[in-house]
């Protein structure tokens, strides 16, 4: 068989960084990483595992054009909280009189418009599921409007497919969409939600949040006499969501899904489980009391310590609710790619 090429968008991160290690072990594929640094020491790292690492940047087409060429695979991947938290990005949006939310949707989109414009040029050597796309439901369509200013869901959707299937439907037709769960350290993020110290003496105002280590998996808890945790969103308690193991799984779900037929919708997922059920098993393991509190959407904004940030993702756990995370679609599973026998093995722990 001759060899691939795997073009790799985001191979520094956590989704692009696993796919290019489960590509990686196909002997069959080299893999090609994009990135705006080749010195800096992610980039290094992948080198020695075997990637091919090229200077590409997002903003710029063209070099988007040259790195995928002779590309038979792309990933891609957009990423919207960089350029929300980016200051000279805030500063900006305040000279334009627009929010920090709007403005990293106008990145988004342009970001993910030059990676279909581009992609588009090397249709003829991709194979025949050979765009594979991570993405999320569009939110103001899925809620009938309710949502329209849930940025980060729609800056991937209005392009993946929105875009790519008005403006190359050739394109479209050897690509798969793939959503992605909720990320297994988005507790890091918002652990004024997701740990919140409960105050059993009414005379004394509980603290914001536990304590959290940003650069570890763990968790330190800082916990009152009766050990009491809770997590407050506003997410309805009974509804399942998606959780994914980014780091781990995103590659073995990537590669499950480029060997099956184009055109399908995909939640990369390993459980499914509503807040209430995560949070109850999150106190068997740590060995603490921790109950799940469904609080109305200011609650949370409140306790995000960023406003613009606590809005865009409060109405996610809102939307979470009512309509789904997945925004309500049918969507392929982990479960759904097992039962295809020839993929047996190449999914791996998804």
């Amino acid at each position: 068989m001759a060899e691939k090429l795997i073009c790799v968008i985001g191979v520094t991160g956590n989704q692009g960084g696993s796919v290019a290690r489960r590509f990686l072990k196909d002997p069959h594929f080299r893999v090609r990483g994009l990135t705006r640094d080749n010195a800096s020491d992610a980039s290094q790292k992948l080198v020695g595992e075997g990637v091919e690492m090229v200077i590409a940047d997002l903003d710029d087409v063209e070099s988007l054009k040259v790195a995928f060429k002779g590309a038979n695979v792309i990933f891609s991947v957009t990423n919207y909280w960089e350029p929300f938290f980016r200051p000279d990005y805030r500063a900006k949006a305040e000279e334009l009189g627009i929010t920090c939310r709007k403005y990293a949707y106008d990145v988004e989109y342009r970001q993910g418009k030059n990676i279909a414009d581009a992609a588009a040029t090397v249709v003829d050597t991709l194979d025949v599921n050979g765009f594979l796309v991570s993405t999320l439901s569009h939110a103001a369509k899925c809620s009938n409007g309710t949502y329209k200013e849930l940025y980060h869901y729609d800056a991937k959707a209005d392009i993946f497919p929105g875009y790519v299937r008005e403006k190359y439907p050739s394109l479209a037709a050897k690509a798969s969409w793939i959503q992605t769960g909720y990320f297994n350290t988005s507790h890091r993020l918002l652990p004024g939600s997701y740990f919140v110290k409960v105050c059993q003496d009414p005379f004394t105002p509980p603290p914001h949040s536990l304590h959290h280590q940003s650069n570890s998996t763990n968790v330190q808890f800082v916990q009152l006499a009766d050990d009491s945790i809770q997590m407050q969103l506003p997410t309805v308690p009974s509804k399942p969501q998606p959780h994914l193991a980014v780091a781990e799984d995103m590659g073995n779900f990537t590669y499950a899904v480029y060997q099956m037929p184009p055109g399908n919708n995909y939640m990369a997922a390993g459980t499914f489980c509503s807040w209430s059920d995560w949070i109850t098993t999150w106190g068997k393991v740590s060995g603490s009391t921790i109950s799940y509190n469904q609080v109305d959407p200011e609650t949370m904004i409140t306790a995000s310590g960023d406003r613009q940030f606590g809005i865009e993702v409060t109405d996610m756990f809102c939307y979470s609710s009512d309509p789904g995370y997945d925004g309500g679609m049918e969507l392929l599973t982990a479960e759904d790619l097992r039962k295809v026998s020839y993929l047996l093995g190449a999914i791996g722990e998804v």
